[in-house]
């Protein structure tokens, strides 16, 4: 190798390069320190993750679990820890959960429960240790859920309402009386908007029925019926008749006599607002007396929600939450059951009504659950139909009746809910029926008989017949029968039994039978749904005793099987 002279030495020219290896290895050694590093801290960050990512996934299966729980709350599943009403037992109506108890901390909450917001506590026990959740492991901090229920609608808080009235089918007022000598008795109703029922209930009145007179007055012969409509505008729209009788009298300028309006019920239940008076018997205000004007005061309830959200707090390991809210349906008749015990839908010639022959052949609208509230125990949607109804219940040919009625028949059709409003409404309801009865392996086709009718005791179950139906036996919840009904030898249901066969039901054979709840015969044809409803058909001569009574327990119990429909959840 070629040697440099510097200052007269020789030098070698690889010398400057001395050390240059040493800071080579120094500079990869740094790399792969540092490489080495990253890759330490990325298995870290990613043992991290994964750990995270379990933690989250345990949350969010908790917080489905706090919704599972919920739902099997609102069923009617689970039993309250403290009853709302100890005088009467856990399966008692007043113990029974629904929507407005759902949502009012009052009601959902057990009474030592101090929280502002709904949580079911009274239903679902929390934790000990930490109160503000549902443990589902031995350390509520590693895996629980709370719960908080909410009316999105606000249902409960105010109620607007438009009162109308029909006096003896003469509209708001009705004359008697002769040569200028008469007696009015007229009603003036009300426009109610935003009344607060938030406490739970606020005190109002229906209107003012107003008595005035000519000349020396008049006397009432008969007894005349009357009807009070409660037409709610606000949280929802739905009707419900108050219906009584005005007992015959005479009313002067300075007195009613013996006149009085005797309610049929004390209390009316609307889109689960009940409507209650101050008293069934109501005695006017004779002419001199403020004006002949005296209210008909009531108390009103807040309306019970058709939805709710139902919002779940999971959590789980290393601090870890997931938020749900599921949104759920209250049924799919939206808190509006049928108006009449009997209800008899449709407005073509052709309609058949006999009632049965039996002496011991009773049709009530009393409620067993609730006796103070009375509802028509049988319902027509057209004045003729109740005419050929009444008719037979008075006694008169062609079908005399020997039974016992309590309550009055009545013309239901301004009271029909949204489901019985049209063929096509019922349809839709009937399609769903279908579908939940398929679902549970309750659907039968025609010509299978089922082998149960669902539990009589409990009033659950679902039972779809697609055809004819000859039911014996016992049997509860939702009945719905396609084709024709026959009613044979002993029988005793407990819910809600809807036909829609154009030939309805009849009776064959002896035997007792007990039907609990509603009954609804609205036959329409579901090739042609712009058609109307066909004409009812109800016979019960073919031998036997009945009972027929209202019993809003019975339909609750049953509307269970449709009820509590879950709209969607999403992840907050």
């Amino acid at each position: 190798m070629k040697k440099h002279m510097i200052n007269g030495q020789q030098v070698d020219p690889r010398n400057s390069e001395r050390g240059a290896a040493m800071v080579t290895v120094l500079l990869v050694s740094f790399l792969l320190l540092v490489g080495s590093a990253g890759l330490i801290l990325e298995a870290a960050l990613n043992s991290a993750n994964v750990t995270d990512a379990v933690s989250e996934q345990q949350a969010y299966h908790a917080a489905e679990s706090g919704i599972q729980r919920t739902l099997d709350v609102l069923r009617g599943n689970v039993v309250p820890s403290v009853l709302l009403d100890g005088s009467e037992s856990a399966g008692h109506i007043n113990n029974q959960i629904d929507f407005t108890k759902a949502v009012t901390p009052a009601f959902g909450n057990l009474p030592t429960d101090s929280s502002t917001v709904s949580r079911l506590s009274r239903w679902i026990a929390y934790d000990g240790t930490m109160a503000d959740r549902v443990a589902l492991g031995p350390n509520p901090a590693e895996y629980a859920y709370s719960i908080e229920v909410i009316d999105p609608d606000n249902a409960g808080a105010e109620i607007s309402f438009v009162t109308t009235s029909n006096i003896n089918g003469n509209g708001s007022s009705y004359t008697f009386g002769s040569d200028g000598n008469t007696a009015t008795i007229a009603f003036a109703g009300r426009t109610v908007n935003d009344l607060n029922t938030s406490s739970g209930s606020a005190a109002s009145d229906l209107g003012q029925f107003v008595i005035s007179t000519t000349g020396t007055g008049a006397t009432l012969p008969d007894d005349i019926r009357f009807a009070i409509d409660f037409r709610m505008t606000k949280p929802y729209a739905a009707v419900r008749s108050v219906r009584g009788t005005i007992r015959a009298g005479t009313i002067s300028s300075n007195s009613v006599g013996t006149v009085q309006m005797v309610f049929d019920s004390l209390i009316s239940e609307l889109m689960g607002s009940e409507i209650t008076l101050t008293s069934r018997n109501f005695t006017p205000n004779p002419p001199n007396t403020s004006g002949g004007a005296k209210d008909v005061e009531v108390t009103i309830t807040g309306a019970e929600p058709v939805r709710l959200i139902v919002k779940s707090t999971g959590f789980g390991p290393r601090g870890s939450t997931k938020q749900l809210e599921a949104f759920v349906r209250k049924s799919l008749f939206d808190g509006m059951r049928a108006p009449a015990t009997l209800t008899l839908v449709g407005d073509q010639p052709g309609f058949t009504f006999n009632p049965g022959s039996s002496n011991v052949s009773d049709y009530s609208g009393e409620d067993v659950a609730v006796p103070d509230t009375v509802i028509p125990p049988i319902g027509t949607t057209n004045g003729p139909n109740l005419d050929v109804v009444q008719n037979s219940i008075d006694g008169n040919p062609p079908h005399p009746f020997n039974g016992d009625v309590i309550g009055n028949p009545a013309n239901v059709n301004s009271e029909m809910p949204a489901w019985l409003a049209s063929p096509s409404n019922l349809d839709s309801v009937v399609q769903a029926l279908r579908e939940v009865a398929q679902l549970s392996g309750r659907y039968f086709p025609s010509g299978v008989t089922p082998s149960n009718f669902g539990d009589n005791v409990n009033a659950t179950g679902i039972t779809f017949c697609d055809g004819d139906l000859t039911f014996s036996g016992a049997g509860g919840g939702i009945m719905i029968v396609t084709g024709k009904l026959t009613l044979s030898g002993n029988f005793n249901f407990n819910g809600l039994i809807l036909v829609t066969g154009p030939q309805g039901i009849d009776r064959s054979g002896g035997g007792t039978g007990t039907l609990q709840g509603n009954v609804v015969v609205a036959p329409y044809d579901p090739s042609n749904l712009g058609a109307p409803f066909g004409a009812p058909q109800y016979d019960l001569s073919g031998g036997g005793n009945s009972t027929i009574t209202y019993n809003s327990s019975s339909l609750s119990n049953g509307l269970v099987a449709v009820s509590n429909f879950v709209l969607g959840v999403a992840e907050k």
